[in-house]
């Protein structure tokens, strides 16, 4: 069994991890490596949590942060951090809101002052927010022209109801990005909270001094109540086999996207299914399907598979680019392919390299200051407890044989599923 090196994995497991009176919870390690920081933060309030006819409200609100805060406006914000090397910035999830700084290790303290007035000061001038907008919908256009967006936006638009956040992408659309007021901003704001931030911060730092920072510049952050909760709706059951195309003019590749219901990631069965998921669609150039379905018959331009899952339960997708000719046969293709797997499972070759890759990857991924606080952060996020890097070979090695295909079949249903294509436009049928 593979395993991490024993320094990175026990250094991570003793993080310092300090909660805050008002709920903020701190998280820091020192790494020495380089002479140099990273702030990663969120606060657990998304675009889960915007009404649906304000679409990109929480997006726009988190970009609009950075736009003067405090004391400063946007464009000191950017001479400051520029005159030092460091940089700032913030975006929106959709169920966190998160905010980053980098910097060398001598500036920690103006990097969290500065993240700390946009989380909690920010001042959402009229004149940036229209230059915001305009970026927005700018970007928002050219998804109207994207195939890949397209396809995605109506495949969850029918596996969701419309009260459910998963029914729309979080960006929002030209259509409620462009009456989003100030004053929705203003009260899209008042949904943070203390209680529901993290701040992880890595680097060449003594970490009970930036403990002390962090309480210095976020400790009398007070917000009344407690932080606002997010109930999911029911997702629609799935049909039997629905499609539904998105017919663009003057494109010569159709994106399509085959979908069933996922797991969330506090599942049980999440790990298997990651396994599953790594094996059908990840690994290498896209796993099996990759392999079959592009390598074999040659009718993708890229195919492969992707599991969405986070505090919600996502979709589990195939998915592929093609040529508008070979749709049908790409779908037959793919269905096949889960089918069989299902069918089937796993060689022992697939769930060892499965294995490998997946060990490897994380290791890989806790190379630099950037990765390693965005893992505490989701430890944090997830409830996984500090251990979790020196306990993850042992879980991913003891998932097998039976239970990726326990998983899949459980999941993978090629009976009932909705299939989600954008392209130009079919041939009509005489």
């Amino acid at each position: 069994m593979n395993s991490f090196p024993p320094n990175r994995a026990s250094t991570i497991a003793t993080s310092l991890r300090c909660e805050l009176p008002n709920g903020v919870v701190a998280l820091v390690q020192r790494n020495a490596i380089a002479p140099t920081v990273s702030v990663y933060g969120e606060i657990r309030v998304g675009a889960a949590n915007e009404p649906p006819e304000k679409n990109g409200l929480s997006a726009f609100t988190s970009a609009a942060l950075i736009r003067g805060a405090g004391h400063r406006t946007f464009q000191e914000i950017v001479a400051i951090t520029e005159a030092v090397g460091a940089s700032v910035n913030a975006g929106g999830g959709m169920h966190s809101t998160g905010f980053a700084g980098r910097s060398l290790s001598e500036d920690v303290a103006l990097i969290l002052e500065i993240l700390s007035d946009m989380v909690r000061a920010p001042a959402f001038p009229d004149e940036e927010i229209e230059q915001l907008r305009g970026q927005f919908l700018m970007a928002l256009r050219e998804d109207e022209q994207d195939t890949s967006v397209r396809a995605s936006r109506a495949l969850r638009s029918i596996m969701f109801p419309p009260a459910h956040p998963y029914s729309r992408l979080s960006r929002g659309t030209i259509e409620t990005i462009s009456t989003l007021t100030r004053d929705d901003l203003i009260q899209f704001h008042r949904l943070y909270h203390p209680a529901a931030t993290t701040i992880a911060v890595v680097g060449d730092i003594d970490p009970a001094a930036v403990i002390a920072l962090i309480e210095r510049f976020f400790g009398d952050w007070q917000v009344p109540g407690t932080p606002p909760q997010v109930t999911l709706p029911d997702p629609l059951p799935m049909p039997d086999q629905r499609r539904i195309h998105i017919a663009l003019d003057g494109k010569s590749q159709t994106d399509i996207i085959w979908a069933v219901h996922g797991l969330d990631r506090r599942s049980p069965d999440y790990y298997a299914a990651s396994v599953a998921n790594m094996i059908l669609g990840q690994i290498g150039i896209g796993g099996r399907l990759g392999e079959r379905v592009r390598e074999k018959q040659g009718l993708a331009y890229y195919c492969g598979s992707s599991l969405d899952a986070d505090l919600g339960a996502g979709p589990w997708t195939a998915m592929a680019g093609v040529n508008p000719a070979h749709v049908e046969r790409a779908i037959d293709a793919i269905v096949h392919e889960i089918r069989q797997f299902a069918a089937e499972g796993p060689t022992e070759q697939e769930l060892a390299d499965a294995r490998d890759f997946m060990t490897g990857r994380l290791a890989i991924g806790l190379e630099t200051n950037d990765s390693i606080a965005s893992t505490l952060l989701g430890i944090e996020r997830y409830q996984l407890g500090l251990d979790y890097i020196e306990r993850y070979p042992t879980i991913i090695y003891s998932i097998d044989r039976d239970q990726v295909v326990e998983v899949t079949r459980r999941y993978l249903d090629t009976d009932d599923y909705v299939i989600a294509t954008a392209g130009p436009p079919e041939p009509s049928v005489s």
